[in-house]
Order: C-alpha cells, then sequence, then structure tokens
C-alpha cells in the first residue's frame, strides 16, 4: 500500500477488522521526519455502524505503537535522557496523567546508584520518568529499559553491535506509549509507569569493571561487564516502583542477544513469576500477532550470579543460558507478581521478519500491553 497516496479499505465483511487495520496501519507507516520529501498516504476504512467502535480502538492500538516506534526511531544526537521526558510529557498533555522526573539529584537523595553509574560517563545525567494514570481498575506496574545510547562502556561494543543502540530505549518506548494510550481508551487500571533513562558512554567519570555498587534495594551488585547496564537500571527501578504496591509488574526491556540467539527476531522471550499472568500474555499475543514463548525462571542458575565480594554480579562468567540469567538478576529485584519480555530481536524490524513492520524500530509490545490491560 506504500506506492498509494490513497487507500481504501472496506471491512463491511470482515469479522474481525483488528488485524487488517492494525496491519495496514502499521505497514503504512514510515519515520520520514528527518527527509526532506515527506510522502502523506491517506487511508480510509468503510465499515458498518457497528463497526466503528471496533474500528476506533484499532486505530487508537496502531497510533500507541506508532509513537513507541517514533520514539525509539530518533537519533541520538536527538533523544536522550533529557528530551524523552519533554515528548512523552508532550503527548500526554490534556489526559489523567501525573507525570514527575527525578533529575541527577534526586536520585542521589533516593539511592538509585545503579542508575547514577551507568549515567555517569555521559555529559547528560540520568533521570528517572514516573507516570500515573488512574482508571480506578487493578494496581498495574510497567517498567520499561531507557538507554537512549549503549555503547557498551568500558566493554565497549565493536561497530557492528554499536548499529542501532539508540533503540535500547524501546522498552521505553512501549512502556510510556502503552500508558499514554491506556489513558486515551480509559482503560480500567490504575497504572504506575516507571522509566530509568541513561546513556552507556564512556569518559573518565564512567563506571568501570570490577566496582561495586550500592542498588536501591540495598544489594550490593559487582560489575563484571559495563555492557550488561540495562539490568541495573533496571534493577533500580524494579525496586523503586514497590513504593506504589503494584498487584503484578510488567517489564519490558531489549536485554540480551542471547534472546535473539534462542528465539530469532520474531519472538520475545517470556518470564513470569506468575502462571496466570503468563497465560494472560500469551493471550493477548494470540490476538496482537505479537509473538511470545515462554522461558523458565530456572533457579539452578541464580548461583552464576555469585561473587566471593559483592551480593552478586550484573553478568555469568559462562556463555550459556544468558537470557535466563539476566531475568533472574531482575527478579532478585523485581515485585511479585512480576511478568518480564525480554524484548532484543522483535524491537528491531530491520532483522524481524514481521510482516506489519516498515524497517527500523517496531514499537514491539505495544500493542501486546493495551490488550493486556484490556483483559486484567
Amino acid at each position: 500500500m506504500k506506492s498509494f497516496r490513497v487507500s481504501v479499505v472496506d471491512l463491511r465483511d470482515v469479522d474481525d477488522p483488528y488485524p487488517i487495520i492494525t496491519g495496514t496501519a502499521l505497514t503504512s507507516w514510515q519515520f520520514d521526519k528527518y527527509k526532506s520529501n515527506k510522502k502523506e498516504r491517506r487511508i480510509y476504512f468503510v465499515v458498518d455502524n457497528c463497526e466503528r467502535g471496533e474500528v476506533k480502538r484499532a486505530l487508537l492500538h496502531s497510533e500507541a505503537q506508532m509513537f513507541a516506534r517514533e520514539l525509539a526511531s530518533e537519533p541520538p544526537n536527538q533523544l536522550n535522557p533529557s528530551t524523552f521526558p519533554k515528548l512523552v510529557m508532550d503527548q500526554a498533555k490534556g489526559l489523567p496523567i501525573d507525570v514527575t522526573v527525578l533529575d541527577q539529584d534526586d536520585l542521589k537523595k533516593e539511592g538509585l546508584e545503579l542508575l547514577l553509574a551507568v549515567g555517569k560517563g555521559s555529559d547528560i545525567p540520568p533521570k528517572l520518568l514516573i507516570l500515573h494514570y488512574d482508571g480506578e481498575g487493578r494496581r498495574v506496574g510497567l517498567v520499561g529499559k531507557g538507554v537512549t545510547f549503549d555503547s557498551g562502556g568500558y566493554n565497549l561494543k565493536p561497530a557492528n553491535y554499536m548499529k542501532n543502540m539508540h533503540a535500547d530505549m524501546s522498552g521505553a518506548a512501549v512502556a510510556a506509549a502503552a500508558t499514554i494510550w491506556a489513558a486515551k481508551l480509559g482503560l480500567k487500571v490504575k497504572l504506575t509507569t516507571i522509566v530509568p533513562l541513561a546513556e552507556n558512554l564512556v569518559s573518565g567519570r564512567a563506571y568501570k569493571m570490577e566496582d561495586v555498587i550500592r542498588s536501591y534495594s540495598g544489594k550490593y551488585v559487582h560489575i563484571g561487564n559495563t555492557d550488561a547496564e540495562g539490568r541495573l537500571i533496571l534493577a533500580d527501578a524494579l525496586t523503586y516502583i514497590k513504593k506504589f504496591s503494584p498487584q503484578v509488574t510488567f517489564t519490558l526491556a531489549t536485554l540480551t542477544g542471547a534472546q535473539i540467539i534462542a528465539l530469532g527476531y520474531d519472538i520475545a522471550a517470556l518470564y513470569s513469576t506468575s502462571d496466570d499472568y503468563a497465560k494472560l500474555i500469551e493471550e493477548a499475543s494470540k490476538y496482537t500477532g505479537e509473538l511470545v514463548w515462554r522461558m523458565p525462571l530456572y533457579e539452578k542458575y541464580r548461583s552464576d550470579l555469585d561473587h566471593p565480594v559483592a551480593d552478586m554480579t550484573n553478568i555469568s562468567s559462562k556463555r550459556q543460558a544468558g537470557s535466563i540469567i539476566g531475568a533472574l538478576f531482575l527478579k532478585e529485584f523485581a515485585p511479585d507478581p512480576w511478568v518480564y519480555l525480554d524484548i532484543a530481536g522483535p524491537a528491531m524490524a530491520h532483522e524481524a521478519n514481521v510482516r506489519w513492520a516498515s524497517p527500523y524500530p517496531t514499537g514491539w509490545g505495544t500493542r501486546l500491553m493495551l490488550k493486556s490491560f484490556e483483559s486484567i
């Protein structure tokens, strides 16, 4: 449909318009903000009166995912820990969402030392973005990884692995978009969203291998690899969200390359401390077409994170089970019940074989979260 400036889609004889509307919208979308020649496309959906509500819902789901894609597609000289909250607040204007941003001084007072450590190498300090939407339903927590650029720190990534690391905040983009559109849809959830934001760069201030850092939880973490930074900022954010007593907490993060090795670029790794909430995500996944596969939180592997000096290290010395071990690290800090999606593969459309994605970040998980909130 990208070859047409105007398209008409007849849905009058369609039983379920959702996959057609979302698929049409998302495949027609492209990130052209920095292109001189922009192409406007108009799509008209022909529907019966009885379908109008479902059409509006499907379009709102699509808009949410497109906003997540916009955030994740922004280049790193434009989107950083300082500008991310501003873009989110602009989108949330006029909605029943309370926004709080903790800056570097606030983080020091609170004691979020892991988040501060990851962001120390950058001239742009880390922040913690907090969004509250009170839909008067179940208390739900949502946490998204917000590393706005990941060089790997002193464990520097090779150039081919540093490519696309502006989208290492895809979990944060999804969390913010899902929160804003939950409000637009008027969903019956009491949602608290925490987004830790940092750039993982190299400088004389940057954190180092062999550092030992006190987390917000009080546990001391040894730094075995500065490129395992996402789990560090999430550890502090997951501990922080306990202040709001969520009845369930969801987490999305582009955390491990091991997830891609295990499941490829199409399928996210699903971890959960609750069978019921795992099933909720699996059912929502079938509806939205965002594929998940449940992985084990195998406690025997937890010993791979033991360290003689600190309570734990941030990475195993072994190559195997990297995604599971990353999940076990986060579990040490997470509220219970907890659901976690490692989205390293499906967050990037240039590799994923997803029919609804145009090139560049996908915003994967946005509609999955909205459907889960509708069903919770």
